[in-house]
């Protein structure tokens, strides 16, 4: 229970995915755990329920990240609810795959807006409320091996990907006086409801297979143990890194 006592925020957390398993790690360790959603209430509800002790109250709140006026509200309500904020990551994103040729200006900047755009204001209110905290504080972005890498379809979506590397990256180095960290966590493939629907597909399942030294797709669990590191008392000294949750596909 490392993380007794520890306030926390956990966005995207209302679709099965990365931000649900998350929001259980961290519980799991002791924390109290605000969970955001998009449009799925039911299911963060759910979460909530499953992961609070008898004696403590969870908040479930929703925003739309594509709007940074929701997302600087929705750490700031997280904040009020639960006294402060020690943890916060930062899960929430879109995809669509559009070859190159295809994308229009309201694509690229929806993709944009959320995943670009929206880690900026998370990670500006996130620090904000935290550097006046006596132990500083712990902000991850899920970022994707598409921070470093590109691959088809995906342009406006590895582009905002790679934003976000170097905003965590000087953010970092801007909040480590104030005892902030700021790290990112960059997964490969995952199963997940943001690309289910591609992975269904068997020819495309087995190209992404083809790929990975491991020869399987991972667990959203397998990259909230990194998540739960990056918030854990023995990653203080780690600030502006990536832990890479691939299964060897960069390589």
């Amino acid at each position: 229970m490392e993380l007794m006592g520890k306030r926390a925020l956990v966005t995207g957390a209302g679709s099965d995915g990365i931000g649900r398993a998350v929001v259980r790690a961290l519980a799991d360790a002791g924390a109290r755990v605000a969970i955001h959603h998009l449009g799925q209430a039911d299911s963060a509800t759910a979460l909530a329920e499953e992961v609070a002790a008898p004696d403590v109250r969870h908040c479930v709140l929703e925003g739309d990240f594509g709007d940074p006026d929701q997302a600087r509200r929705v750490v700031r309500v997280a904040c009020t609810a639960m006294g402060g904020l020690d943890i916060v990551v930062h899960c929430a994103a879109t995809l669509a795959r559009v070859p190159f040729l295809e994308i229009d200006d309201a694509e690229w900047d929806r993709v944009h807006a959320v995943n670009l755009r929206g880690a900026f204001a998370i990670g500006q209110e996130s620090a904000r409320a935290m550097v006046n905290n006596p132990d500083g504080g712990r902000i991850i972005f899920v970022s994707s091996v598409n921070q470093d890498n590109p691959t088809m379809h995906l342009v406006h979506y590895v582009s905002s990907k790679g934003g976000v590397r170097m905003l965590a990256r000087s953010m970092a180095m801007e909040l480590a006086e104030h005892g902030v960290t700021v790290n990112l966590i960059a997964p490969g493939t995952v199963e997940t409801d943001l690309n289910r629907i591609a992975l269904a597909d068997t020819a495309f399942r087995q190209s992404k297979l083809d790929m990975i030294p491991m020869k399987r797709i991972a667990t959203p669990a397998e990259v909230a143990g990194a998540a739960l590191y990056f918030a854990g008392p023995t990653a203080g000294y780690v600030t502006g890194t990536t832990i890479t949750v691939d299964g060897g596909l960069t390589l």
